[in-house]
């Protein structure tokens, strides 16, 4: 466990916090997981970082391991709690906490640019696009996916 300013600590996630997730996930992703899919992906060991405040849930870091490769499914921060380097924080203690990695990817919405600029910061870089990666909004646009990708 790692101890921040203000309260806030980092841990790993097990099955129990599976809930505080998806709850989370529901309130900061227009295309939230299942609570199903968060718990397959649990089964599926796939690695769960929760970061707290006085014992309550405010961002997580899900990825999955292959290899000596890492794909961050999500970074989840909490709205009251975005701009204040959680994400940051999350992804730090994650690689640093995994020193066989060679790299790590993720995918960002093209429209993101809080997102693409944190991760820029983080030391990732912008190889890619998945065209109409995400589904279709009310209006039936879908957006493109940025992949990320940090050597490390």
């Amino acid at each position: 466990m790692h101890d921040f300013n203000n309260n806030i600590t980092l841990r790993t996630g097990k099955m129990e916090d599976v809930e505080a997730v998806y709850q989370l996930n529901k309130t900061v992703f227009s295309e939230y997981w299942s609570r199903t899919s968060i718990f397959s992906a649990m089964e599926s060991d796939y690695d769960l970082l929760l970061c707290e405040s006085e014992g309550a849930l405010v961002g997580y870091l899900l990825s999955l391991s292959v290899l000596d490769e890492v794909q961050i499914m999500q970074i989840a921060v909490s709205e009251d709690y975005r701009r204040q380097g959680l994400a940051s924080r999350m992804t730090d203690s994650f690689v640093t906490s995994h020193p066989d990695i060679s790299s790590v990817m993720l995918e960002v919405r093209l429209s993101n640019n809080a997102a693409r600029a944190c991760y820029a910061q983080l030391g990732f870089e912008e190889v890619g696009y998945r065209k109409n990666y995400y589904a279709p909004d009310a209006a039936g646009s879908r957006e493109d996916a940025v992949l990320m990708t940090k050597k490390v």
